[in-house]
């Protein structure tokens, strides 16, 4: 994985909206569990995207304000299929389940889980081993991990089925709590701590059950931009100099750093930064600049903000300059395209 991954915006920022109606029944504000992630509300991540670290942040504020035993269990619950933004529907228009949960495994990375999932059939059921990833470290402890990940992973399969559905057994290589009465949510039966490794088991019947959101169509189509999303991510990981970036200036909306403060927080040198960027024949200042095009494109497409506002919001000192820019980017000025079907 590539040194600093874990800063660079590049997951879907779905799953905040999920936390903040969770947070919302705990009577806790956004500000409270947004504390220290650089986010200043959710509606920001939608469109800039959110990174390992600020995940990671999150998490740790939402157990420190909640502070409760059932907490993991509970808010994995509330993560359902919507979470995983574009993912989610192609896992809703798969065949059956066990195919939904391959497409699952095939885009993993996006799905930016701390553990691995391995299958196998024993007996009647169908055994799912899960592993904690190596160099990737639990945002707050390993019970809580394993708590979000069961909860959640119950919740989405129900969703897949349109039927809900609990584990038939459940084997956790970890001692067990003080407190298990909330893993009665999502197990028929008591759970088995201190096992020599994680194990879920659910009847294997399961696995052939024809979805009822099946579609071929629609599955082929939102695939493909899934692979865009993976391609995004794996760039990432392999240290693409353009995509990180992209990536960092995505984080604003309107001044961005200078390529000296930009090197730094990329924890490269101005030089070496530069350097790269010439070997792609590029400019970091075009980079800028193809970063305001996309705010004032979203901004003119989603919202009634007058033209000398979106200007501003996009850096520029004045209309006229903002016309000139705009018009060279699309061909048309502003308020054409607007206007523009």
């Amino acid at each position: 994985m590539a040194k600093h991954f874990e800063n660079l915006a590049i997951f879907p920022g779905s799953e905040l909206q999920l936390i903040r109606a969770y947070m919302l029944q705990q009577g806790i504000a956004e500000n409270k569990w947004l504390f220290g992630s650089g986010l200043s509300d959710c509606d920001e991540a939608l469109l800039a995207g959110v990174s390992l670290r600020q995940f990671d942040i999150i998490y740790r504020n939402v157990y420190r304000l909640v502070a409760r035993p059932e907490l993991g269990i509970e808010l994995g619950l509330s993560l359902n299929l919507s979470r995983w933004g574009m993912l989610t529907s192609a896992l809703l228009c798969a065949n059956t389940l066990g195919h939904a949960l391959s497409i699952a495994n095939e885009f993993r990375e996006i799905l930016r889980s701390r553990f691995t999932i391995s299958a196998h059939v024993s007996g009647e059921m169908l055994v799912l081993g899960l592993t904690s990833k190596a160099g990737m470290k639990y945002p707050v402890h390993e019970i809580f991990s394993y708590e979000v990940f069961l909860g959640t992973l119950q919740t989405q399969i129900s969703q897949l089925l349109a039927n809900p559905i609990k584990f038939a057994a459940i084997y956790l290589p970890y001692s067990q709590p003080a407190t298990t009465k909330h893993y009665q949510k999502v197990c028929e039966t008591p759970v088995r701590f201190n096992a020599e490794k994680a194990e879920l088991f659910i009847p294997k019947t399961l696995i052939t059950r024809p979805l009822p959101m099946a579609n071929r169509v629609t599955r082929k189509l939102v695939i493909a931009q899934c692979y865009e999303e993976l391609n995004r991510v794996k760039s990432a990981q392999s240290d693409d100099i353009l995509y990180k970036v992209r990536s960092l200036l995505a984080q604003y909306d309107d001044e961005f750093p200078e390529l000296t403060e930009a090197a730094a927080q990329l924890s490269v040198s101005a030089r070496t930064l530069r350097r790269k960027l010439q070997q792609h024949n590029v400019q970091y200042r075009q980079l800028c600049e193809h970063r305001r095009q996309q705010i004032a494109i979203s901004l003119l497409s989603s919202t009634t903000m007058n033209i000398k506002a979106v200007a501003e919001r996009c850096g520029f000192a004045d209309s006229p300059s903002f016309h000139k820019a705009f018009k060279r980017w699309t061909g048309l000025t502003p308020s054409q395209y607007r206007t523009s079907d």
